[in-house]
């Protein structure tokens, strides 16, 4: 996991976030409206992947939203994985 600095969320499904090596973009696998998550400097967590077949090499996991220090998960596929 990477852990950033959430920079901002466009069209749905793409996320920029501030790693320590730099700006990456992220595919965000949530597409609900995550209203009061896309705060600005939230810090987020990212898994990466080599698939080549993919478009994005980052998927966007976990958020804390700084104003609550809530952490959420934003993968739903995450969940069931976990338990299984």
């Amino acid at each position: 996991m990477f852990k950033g600095q959430l920079i901002k969320r466009y069209k749905r499904f793409f996320v920029d976030v501030q790693l320590e090596n730099g700006i990456v973009t992220a595919h965000c696998p949530n597409t609900g409206s995550m209203r009061g998550l896309l705060n600005k400097n939230n810090t987020v967590w990212l898994s990466e992947t080599d698939n080549p077949k993919r478009k994005l090499k980052y998927t966007w996991e976990l958020v804390n939203d700084n104003k609550t220090n809530t952490l959420v998960g934003i993968n739903t596929q995450l969940p069931n994985k976990i338990v299984y």
